[in-house]
């Protein structure tokens, strides 16, 4: 990986899910006639996938494909969201906020 936010990146998409925007509903598209070849995963996805076989030993070949290509395509929701890459500062963080429920 070439910088610290790549790197960053991969690692928060590996546990993280992000929503995808809504939609119009369209109508459906015909179904191509050729099936497109899979994508192969990047390699940064891949290295970073195939280190968690330190954690689970037992992973095969198939899991660790699955976790790179999930690894890719959270980098590329990221890059639909932040499309400049703009750094985003520390002092920004997200608003939370508690609800206590008393039964």
């Amino acid at each position: 990986m070439k910088t610290r936010k790549q790197f960053i990146a991969a690692a928060a998409s590996a546990g993280a899910l992000l929503a995808a925007p809504a939609v119009a509903q369209t109508p459906p598209m015909p179904a191509p006639t050729a099936t497109p070849a899979p994508k192969k995963p990047s390699d940064a996805a891949s290295a970073l996938a195939a280190r968690m076989r330190a954690f689970d030993p037992k992973l095969t070949d198939a899991e660790l494909a699955t976790i790179a290509d999930g690894i890719d395509g959270n980098l590329q929701i990221g890059r639909a969201i932040n499309p400049k890459g703009t750094a985003i500062p520390n002092s920004v963080e997200p608003a939370t906020s508690f609800k206590v429920i008393v039964s």
